[in-house]
């Protein structure tokens, strides 16, 4: 698995244009046949928050918002972006059928009381194979952020990096034995694209940039390869097509958005790096991750899961080919 460096030709870059100009990126609305009630998807929030084993859950406060309709109207900028070729059965399974907490495979949840409530106790993430992955997605939406008495709306994306913190983690036997340094590239080129279009589409000029994959989950690549060029590599072409965006480094969540980020919230894009298992937030404040700060000061479990929005739009995302 070794990091051999290779050029990304101007001409792809080009042709990439082309194709993203006459693109014409689709937006799907799920069916308004089986849309829950509200009281439906309140008794939803409370049964998952059940599931959660003690100190993991998402905001109590999540679902009194909920309940007096001061998600509602944020529910309805939810997106879901998944890849030109995927499959959007496929991507909705995604969507709907994640796990509550999944910390390096470890599952902090009662499975039991999961299939009880909601008919499945493992994410659709797991119907990934060596040799196939499941679809990359990402969701983005408007949240509620709350820091003690203080109370912000921000804008958030949700991407995912791929997972080498265990060896049972689908993305480290796809990699590792079969995807190789280039497809690993070209989906972390599918991955920062999404955190663009969705600046672009949303009308917001600032993006907050985490190292997404590059912490607790390269663990298994950090002998291997150098997180630093595989973020080089496909993260700079997606820059080069969006001049007008400016880019900056993620800073310290919650505390910025309530200091010096706040006076820039409505202009700018905070980047979350998410799971490829679990709800948004996945271990909240029983996980130390971005992942889990942004879960524990906000109310993105219950905006970016269909049976508690069934509002989330979904947009194919043109990439690259790496």
């Amino acid at each position: 698995f070794a990091c051999q460096m290779y050029s990304t030709k101007g001409r792809r870059l080009r042709q990439f244009a082309t194709v993203l100009a006459a693109t014409q990126v689709r937006q799907l609305l799920p069916s308004t046949s089986a849309v829950p009630t509200l009281a439906q998807r309140v008794n939803n929030a409370r049964k998952l928050r059940e599931v959660y084993r003690p100190g993991f859950a998402f905001p109590a406060w999540s679902v009194d918002d909920l309940q007096s309709g001061k998600l509602e109207e944020l529910a309805q900028t939810v997106s879901v972006y998944y890849p030109m070729d995927a499959d959007l059965m496929e991507v909705e399974e995604l969507v709907k059928q994640r796990e509550p907490v999944n910390i390096a495979m470890r599952r902090l949840y009662d499975e039991g009381r999961m299939k009880e409530y909601f008919g499945y106790n493992r994410g659709a993430y797991d119907r990934s194979s060596p040799e196939r992955l499941m679809p990359n997605i990402a969701i983005y939406c408007k949240t509620p952020m709350q820091f003690g008495n203080q109370r912000e709306e921000v804008h958030v994306v949700n991407v995912i990096g791929f997972a080498f913190d265990s060896p049972q983690q689908p993305d480290y036997q796809h990699f590792r034995h079969k995807g190789g340094i280039r497809d690993l590239i070209q989906k972390m080129n599918q991955m920062w694209e999404y955190v663009f279009f969705c600046a672009r589409n949303k009308e917001l000029d600032r993006v907050y940039l985490p190292n997404v994959g590059g912490g607790a989950f390269f663990a298994g690549l950090r002998e291997h390869c150098n997180y630093e060029w595989l973020k080089r590599e496909s993260l700079e072409p997606v820059r080069q097509r969006y001049p007008d965006i400016e880019v900056f480094d993620l800073p310290h969540i919650p505390a910025w958005v309530f200091s010096d980020g706040r006076s820039s919230l409505k202009c700018s894009l905070l980047v979350n790096a998410w799971d490829p298992w679990s709800m948004v937030g996945n271990g909240n404040e029983g996980d130390n991750s971005l992942d889990g700060f942004f879960g524990r000061c906000t109310a993105m479990a219950l905006l970016c899961w269909p049976l508690t929005n069934p509002y989330m739009s979904y947009q194919k995302v043109p990439a690259m080919s790496a």
